[in-house]
């Protein structure tokens, strides 16, 4: 008998094939999901336990290690005419478990999907009608299909409201014109299963759409260790064409191919070797600087659920930052910093603090500072007390992003890409090696779960903020370090 196909399972197998006869025959060599993806799962079961109640009385229909039982079980429990939550069913060789069913009418029911984004997208309707040809097959009446997302624009006040949380979108005429091609669909997945050579299936955008694929580090192998053709900045489908072509290294790219300035720069620098600086431009960036130097970092949580009065969701709250400050040319940094203990809101002590210690003049200087200004501004739009004091400060704001986002400085060691994690290793001796937590959105994810999460041991608690406080340390001592060597690259 072939094996049943599963909702995620048959979106996996229209994303790659590879990566669906992976999950089947070699399961164990596709890499499981690490702290981060782990926390996504998680905010993505609270979000469906908040969608079950806009339906009173609703039954959770008890899931099965085997399908068929789910089935039987389910097939029981529609006798009740209640809303059902997680009811499986199994149909020729699709096996699907709807997030919810709403009787309607004398024996109908309405199927809804709950999806934690901001908006329906298109593998959203490939769900809904893999749900429905399922349930329809199995001989439930499903009269309408929904996609029930999170309303962006709902803002927190007190008890989250449910009903202004979630938009429900009718998506039935979609699904009903993609269930045409889904039971072909099924049959060609069975075979690519059944296969017992791997697919031979090239790399491509299909790799990181619409989900990243764990199977990444497999399939990518046979580039170069360095200097591959996909580390060529904003190179898009042109670096696919390139492959296609036999031009595995960014240093083949042939003389008369096209390349936009920026590209053109990188090409140069990784032939040579040698660090590109425009000692013009380096100049007139840092002429913008003015003492005291102000290094400020926020590390944030965004979640479906907003947790605090006035957020919306997704809505980055800052609950950390570090700050030094250089008083002038030559004078020792001082460090001053905050990590909420996560019980308050903690935009209001944030405030509070940068308030006394950002001063009335110099540069507050920012990786990607668009995204620090954004924290600040939400904050003091909630806590209007700090508006007359964020727009005194707003234009103090200095990216230091800024000149390696525009070429101004590019080492090849920076493998086509300017971020604070790629930049500071590149271009000075410290880097992240070694830290516990060396990226922001595991930082987000471990604080959350540290700070909000069930039966937390003290002891590991301690241990993820005190990881905490030296990641975002890095992350600023690390932008002193960069300024050092931009200024250190035009003195020569």
């Amino acid at each position: 008998m072939p094996p049943l196909l599963s909702k995620s399972k048959y979106l996996h197998g229209l994303q790659c094939p590879k990566l669906l006869w992976y999950e089947y025959n070699r399961k164990a060599d596709v890499p499981q999901a690490g702290p981060m993806m782990q926390n996504v799962f998680d905010e993505g079961r609270k979000v469906g336990a908040l969608a079950h109640e806009l339906f009173p009385g609703g039954i959770i229909v008890e899931r099965d290690r085997s399908p068929q039982t789910t089935h039987s079980r389910s097939l029981l429990a529609l006798k009740e005419r209640q809303p059902l939550f997680e009811a499986g069913f199994v149909y020729k060789n699709a096996y699907a478990l709807a997030d919810i069913l709403v009787p309607v009418e004398e024996d109908q029911w309405d199927l809804i999907e709950v999806k934690s984004s901001t908006s329906v997208k298109d593998d959203h309707l490939y769900d809904a009608a893999f749900q429905k040809y399922t349930y329809s097959g199995a001989g439930v009446k499903i009269r309408n299909c929904y996609i029930m997302y999170i309303n962006k624009e709902y803002v927190k006040q007190g008890e989250i409201e449910p009903d202004k949380l979630f938009i429900r979108q009718n998506v039935t005429a979609e699904a009903n014109e993609r269930i045409k091609e889904i039971e072909a669909e099924i049959d060609s997945l069975q075979k690519v299963i059944a296969q017992k050579d791997i697919p031979d299936i090239k790399v491509g955008p299909q790799c990181g759409y619409p989900d990243g694929c764990p199977l990444i580090p497999l399939c990518w192998s046979f580039l170069p260790d360095e200097e591959h053709i996909f580390i060529l900045y904003a190179g898009g489908q042109h670096r696919y064409d390139l492959m296609e072509r036999g031009v595995l290294k960014v240093t083949d790219i042939p003389a008369d191919y096209e390349l936009d300035p920026k590209q053109t720069i990188q090409l140069k620098s990784h032939k040579s070797g040698k660090t590109h600086i425009d000692k013009r431009k380096i100049k007139g960036f840092l002429k913008t600087l003015k003492y005291p130097y102000y290094f400020l970092d926020f590390e944030t949580i965004a979640t479906p659920i907003p947790i605090f009065d006035g957020t919306s969701p997704y809505q980055a709250v800052p609950f950390q930052y570090s700050l030094f400050v250089i008083e002038n040319e030559g004078a020792e940094p001082k460090h001053f910093g905050y990590l909420a203990p996560g019980d308050v809101d903690p935009r209001i002590e944030i405030l509070k603090q940068l308030k006394e210690l950002l001063g009335t003049g110099g540069s507050i200087i920012a990786y990607s500072a668009p995204f620090e200004i954004g924290c600040l501004r939400r904050s003091a739009d909630y806590f209007t007390e700090y508006q007359e004091w964020f727009i005194s400060i707003e234009n103090r704001f200095v990216d230091l992003l800024l000149p390696f986002q525009k070429f101004f400085y590019y080492s090849p060691d920076q493998a086509g890409r300017a971020s604070l994690k790629s930049v500071l290793p590149a271009i000075t001796h410290s880097s992240y090696d070694g830290l516990e937590i060396a990226q922001g959105g595991l930082a987000s994810s471990e604080y959350a779960r540290v700070t909000f999460g069930k039966d937390i041991d003290p002891a590991d608690k301690e241990r993820v903020r005190h990881a905490l406080e030296l990641y975002c340390d890095q992350d600023t001592r690390g932008m002193i370090e960069i300024l050092a060597v931009l200024k250190s690259s035009v003195a020569k």
